[in-house]
């Protein structure tokens, strides 16, 4: 019998459905004359309840390169094991039983090894669901562009790509490594491929190489993940990668580890795992707990927020709660597959409430959330009616006082800051005016219109003001302002028309702005133009734009000849400025 050059290892439980066609494009779409695969298959069947086994068998009747066998033990990675320990090609390369692999796939990696004589090449793959594709690779530079011989140091992103099946391995370099699978509940390719990455010089072709299917469901692997037992096993195996990654002693891919687990695949496994337990049992997750505490202790003392500057509120919060043992708490806070927005305002105080409660938590950071929910997230809320957002404040006037007592003074500025301010004020004076200040929609300034007629931009603005002093409209372009002032007695009827000659404005885009006091304090914040209140877009040297892609317009004014050599001649003096510096 001679030796093939390839070995595909292929463990299957229950995948009668798509075993089929993962075996045809294996063993017919590889070789063609031009490029012709002497590979074998070796199926290693995880005790499967459905037919899988025996489709298998009828394929291995028709086809000496294929292989079947029952696994000797039980689970995914000692399936894989076994395939490993009965492969006799040079060069090993896995496939899930309910996956593809696209025509000349393996042809395309073996001649890449052949020419450069990595340990590994890696290909490009996408993600197969019911209603669309998903192309992961393309958020990851290393795949870019073809690299011949690369360690990870060279391409740290390659780390976001952990499976095993877009890859063809050296056999004896996989021999040499030391590498195999862990016998875990789900996930168990990403601890041997941390060790591939870290070990081997690499190839990166740009071709695809795998198609995934993503096939949700009681026998997939990611059903398996929603329970105490799965997250601790994932979390055992990051555990491992952490360590072999900080011993790797290269910042850029410990930065790329960090990112690669705190903001997206360990983020998501506790998500899942939470959202998937239909009851949180704190005692059966302790092990969990301190094994994220032993996760975050590798990346030093300073915690999770110097780990990733931009990591997201939300996920701030939950990692701070895992670690101190609150699941139900960091349960209550991601939801269940509600986009935080999208929630109603009674469960997302109910929320803030527990955080606050958790002692874990910044209070500061809640400033914002609270807030938003009050000001914004109310205004979409449709199980709010009447009075209700009023007194859903008056029963959590606890946490608005301790949020806002935790604002730092040098944060005053801030509008989270000042709208908070608003609330406190009115909470010290009684629940009416409470009620009169959180109907007032988003800000205490909102537009009602806006259009350009006769040469004039008219903004039409209405106000939820309490006792209004004074309001200032302004239209701000860079550092110039064109400002309008109105008394208390132009405010009282609580609308006002504002009139400005787009003449008396000079080229550029204009934002319009709102600076205010009221029996409540100061104030200030952007005038919100919606596309629904928009009339007469064009006018006289002027039209209204939106602005940074929000849901907020201003005025632009075409530049006259002068001003575009003014900025010309600006743009020429900096330059010479910049080379005199050097």
């Amino acid at each position: 019998m001679t030796t093939p050059e390839l070995s595909v290892v292929v463990p299957t439980h229950d995948v009668g459905l798509w075993v089929g066609d993962l075996l045809s494009s294996i063993l017919e779409d590889q070789s063609t004359p031009a490029d012709p695969v002497d590979l074998e298959v070796i199926v290693v069947d995880d005790a499967s309840t459905d037919d899988t086994f025996e489709i298998v068998e009828a394929y291995a009747a028709r086809d000496p390169r294929l292989r079947v066998v029952r696994s000797p033990g039980k689970g995914g990675g000692q399936a894989r094991n076994h395939g490993v320990s009965l492969a006799r090609g040079r060069f090993l390369a896995f496939a899930d039983g309910d996956d593809l692999v696209p025509r000349g796939a393996y042809a395309t990696m073996l001649r890449k090894t052949r020419e450069t004589g990595s340990d590994m090449v890696v290909g490009r793959f996408f993600k197969l669901f019911s209603d669309r594709v998903w192309w992961p690779v393309r958020a990851w530079p290393a795949f870019d562009e073809e690299r011949t011989l690369v360690r990870l140091a060279d391409a740290p992103s390659a780390l976001r790509n952990r499976a095993c099946w877009n890859r063809v391995f050296r056999r004896d370099f996989w021999d040499s490594a030391g590498i195999s699978f862990p016998d875990a509940f789900r996930s168990n390719d990403i601890e041997p491929m941390v060790h591939a990455l870290t070990t081997a010089r690499f190839d990166i072709v740009t071709e695809t190489v795998y198609v995934y299917r993503d096939r949700p469901g009681p026998g997939s692997m990611t059903a398996k993940s929603h329970s105490p037992a799965g997250i601790i096993s994932y979390l055992e195996q990051e555990l491992r990668c952490a360590r072999r990654i900080v011993a790797l002693g290269d910042p850029e891919v410990r930065a790329e580890y960090a990112s690669l687990i705190f903001d997206a695949d360990g983020w998501m496994a506790i998500v899942r795992a939470l959202r998937g337990m239909s009851t949180i049992d704190p005692v059966a997750l302790e092990p969990a707990r301190v094994l994220v505490a032993e996760l975050v202790g590798l990346f030093g003392d300073a915690g999770i927020d110097d780990l990733i500057d931009d990591l997201e509120r939300d996920k701030r919060w939950g990692w701070r709660l895992v670690e101190s043992g609150q699941w139900a708490t960091a349960a209550r806070l991601i939801g269940e597959d509600v986009r935080w927005g999208d929630r109603a305002v009674a469960d997302i105080l109910e929320t803030l409430q527990l955080v606050a409660d958790s002692g874990v938590v910044p209070l500061r950071t809640l400033q914002r959330p609270l807030v938003n929910a009050v000001a914004s997230i109310s205004l979409g809320d449709a199980t709010l009616v009447g009075d209700d957002l009023a007194d859903l404040v008056l029963k959590h006037r606890d946490l608005f006082t301790v949020v806002a007592e935790a604002v730092e003074a040098g944060d005053a500025g801030q509008a989270p800051v000042w709208r908070l301010g608003r609330i406190m004020a009115a909470l010290d004076e009684g629940p009416e005016l409470l009620r009169q200040v959180v109907s007032g929609a988003t800000d205490p300034v909102t537009a009602t219109s806006l259009s350009l007629v006769e040469g004039r931009a008219h903004l039409r603005l209405a106000h939820t003001m309490v006792g209004a002093e004074r309001l200032r409209v302004v239209f701000l372009h860079h550092r110039r302002r064109r400002t309008l002032d109105y008394t208390a007695a132009e405010l009282a009827s609580g609308q006002l028309e504002v009139a400005l000659p787009t003449a008396a404005l000079s080229g550029g885009r204009w934002r319009v702005r709102f600076e205010g006091r009221d029996a409540l304090g100061e104030f200030d914040g952007p005038v919100i133009v919606h596309e629904d209140v928009i009339g007469e877009r064009v006018g006289e040297r002027a039209q209204i734009v939106q602005l940074d892609g929000r849901p907020r317009h201003g005025i632009e004014i075409p530049l006259t000849f002068g001003e575009r050599g003014v900025r010309k001649a600006r743009r020429v003096a900096g330059r010479i400025v910049r080379r005199v510096r050097r």
